[in-house]
């Protein structure tokens, strides 16, 4: 695909480019991302800090619980930007020449610093080696780029979904197409994908609530739980305790990586149905909004409302494809 290296084809790229980890990146388009991720982060930190006066005169009031919402929607646009993010950065990465692989040896390398910290070799270590990587990272991202040959992405924007797949074409047509908001998805790529997610998220989910118990009634067990006394808890727990937290950091972003090719698919699942997709999107607000107002009301019809708009949304994901005879 030709590199785009003003903001806007940049973004467009960004995301339909999502699910290629083959290609290469220039610095212009890096750096266009880093800055709109920038902007977005302070925009989003600007209405935290206008939420915390609501919050603070009155936490269950109307007022403080809608800005809430809206700050926790602003802040959530980040867990959809990990799984394009990482494809970029791992982009820009072979367009400087540099193995892939050393990006992974980077994120090792700053680990190491904490785990060498909670041994007792002084928790200076804990921030010493992710500076480092990140330096290293950095100096990295900075690199020209060089020329080679270049691996040709395959999704092509406006494709029709394929019917009848199965489920690893589906899982692959998930992840290539995961930034991709043109063309459609069939009923068969997209609840393939559902079941793929589900897989994944259900068993990670029981690992981070044990561990998560376990870590709580370990630390009560060795020393007596104490919330203001979270180093000692840490020593007493030791180095398996935050290998267990990494772990569980991992899982969380592990999630971030199904989240945008979950909301893509669910988009073209939308248009192929011929509903416009803008539609999921509305569902999605709506609810998050009718969650804010039942928060401390324990309203029964705006849970009903809530409910309903989730059947509706099963419905439209079910319909058979409005342009093709569609069996699956």
């Amino acid at each position: 695909m030709k590199r785009e290296n003003d903001f806007g084809p940049a973004i467009k790229d960004f995301f339909f480019r999502a699910g290629d980890f083959k290609g290469v990146s220039s610095r212009p388009q890096y750096w266009w991302l880093f800055l709109a991720q920038f902007l977005l982060g302070l925009a989003a930190g600007v209405l935290f800090g206008i939420a915390i006066p609501f919050s603070l005169m009155d936490s269950h009031s109307l007022g403080s619980n809608i800005m809430f919402t809206l700050t926790t929607l602003a802040f959530s646009i980040f867990g959809y930007l990990g799984y394009p993010q990482l494809s970029l950065t791992i982009r820009r990465y072979r367009d400087a020449k540099v193995s892939p692989w050393w990006y992974l040896g980077i994120i090792i390398f700053s680990f190491i610093g904490p785990l060498l910290a909670v041994s007792g070799m002084g928790w200076w270590l804990a921030l010493l080696f992710p500076v480092i990587g990140a330096i290293a990272d950095l100096v990295i991202l900075l690199l020209p780029s060089r020329e080679q040959e270049v691996v040709p992405f395959p999704a092509q924007p406006n494709t029709h979904g394929s019917i009848g797949v199965g489920f690893g074409t589906a899982v692959k047509d998930f992840f290539i197409r995961g930034g991709d908001f043109t063309g459609e998805s069939s009923r068969s790529q997209y609840w393939w994908s559902i079941l793929f997610s589900v897989i994944i998220i259900i068993p990670t989910f029981l690992f981070m609530l044990f561990s998560i118990m376990s870590i709580i009634i370990g630390g009560a067990a060795v020393s007596g739980f104490n919330s203001q006394n979270v180093d000692h808890l840490v020593n007493s727990l030791g180095t398996g305790a935050i290998i267990i937290v990494f772990i569980l950091f991992a899982i969380i972003y592990a999630w971030s990586m199904l989240a945008l090719p979950a909301l893509t698919v669910g988009w073209r699942r939308f248009k192929d149905a011929g509903v416009s997709p803008w539609w999921l999107i509305a569902f999605n607000v709506v609810s998050a909004f009718l969650s804010t107002l039942d928060r401390n009301a324990g309203n029964v019809p705006l849970s009903l409302i809530a409910l309903l708009l989730i059947i509706v949304q099963i419905v439209i994901f079910a319909l058979p494809t409005k342009f093709r005879d569609d069996e699956a």
